[in-house]
């Protein structure tokens, strides 16, 4: 999910992809109120899923929101391995 959001962060808000690391706080990220709420609608665009603003705000880093992301849309919980029960 990390690589997804990092792009949605590129693209969409037009942030530059460098800063843009998982242990990096949203403020080192440059990931500020505006991108939060292009973040918020491309989720919903492109994933179906609606996070609100103050939400995804409230991650400590980016690897938390990536992880948020993974978890409303489902992708956390998709197992890594075939499950042979």
């Amino acid at each position: 999910m990390f690589d997804q959001l990092k792009e949605l962060l590129t693209t969409r808000a037009g942030l530059p992809d460098g800063p843009i690391v998982p242990e990096a706080s949203l403020a080192r990220a440059g990931v500020d109120s505006m991108a939060v709420t292009v973040l918020s609608m491309a989720l919903e665009d492109q994933l179906g899923v609606v996070i609100d603003e103050d939400e995804l705000s409230a991650a400590p880093t980016v690897a938390a929101l990536a992880d948020l992301i993974a978890l409303r849309t489902g992708s956390a919980a998709a197992p890594t391995t075939p499950s042979t029960a």
